[in-house]
């Protein structure tokens, strides 16, 4: 974070943002509108859901990150370390507000830019944001892959940093979002989130009592 916003090593960071952003964006008009399509699609709000469905399925079956007896525990954690999430990213809307980092959109203030709103209109999909630091999306999702790791290192682990690089693209290629947002805004606050739900004893006591209510309804 603190290379981000040093006026030092922040340079770089540009230099990182524009490359990134011209080299993927610049795909859009390469290839064929299939390649814009599905770009397109992944950018539709509306596709969260998927990421929501991945995620959901990764705490239904058995053996994936938890067995039988601890998948409702395990998907209570994560729903509580969401929580954490929340409170971490407003910390972050009152940094950047304080050092007034809010930033719009490389589609909004780049040259020779291809927009997916234009080529689609009747989509209502998301290319352009005039605050677009940091990626909540990719926060999101940054956050799941580390709880995931932290429970388990196994075959899908490979598929669950799959479905990290496949739905923080689309922004990135529509242009929603710069490198930055997600490299940086995203990690540090899913870093921050993990260290505090699965490294301090205060997360665990709330989920336990949590657990423990959860168990006594079903029971009853």
């Amino acid at each position: 974070m603190y290379s981000w916003t040093s006026d030092v090593f922040n340079q770089y960071w540009r230099i990182i943002d524009n490359n990134v952003f011209y080299f993927l964006n610049s795909t859009l008009g390469s290839f064929n509108d299939y390649w814009s399509g599905i770009w397109a699609i992944l950018s539709v709000r509306a596709a969260d859901l998927i990421t929501l469905i991945i995620i959901s399925l990764f705490f239904y079956f058995d053996g994936v990150l938890f067995s039988k007896g601890n998948r409702i525990k395990g998907l209570i954690g994560f729903t509580t370390i969401l929580f954490v999430m929340l409170i971490v990213r407003e910390f972050m809307d009152f940094y950047i507000e304080i050092y007034d980092l809010n930033r719009q959109s490389p589609s909004l203030v780049m040259d020779s830019v291809v927009r997916l709103s234009e080529i689609y209109p009747n989509i209502s999909l998301k290319d352009s944001s005039p605050d677009s630091f940091p990626g909540d999306h990719a926060a999101v999702l940054f956050t799941w892959f580390g709880y995931c790791i932290y429970f388990a290192r196994n075959k899908w682990s490979l598929l669950a940093a799959l479905v990290v690089i496949v739905f923080t693209t689309p922004r990135l290629i529509a242009g929603a979002h710069w490198f930055s947002d997600v490299a940086v805004g995203g990690l540090v606050i899913a870093l921050v989130t993990l260290s505090i739900g699965l490294y301090t004893p205060l997360l665990n006591k709330i989920n336990s009592k949590i657990v423990n209510v959860f168990y006594k309804i079903v029971g009853r």
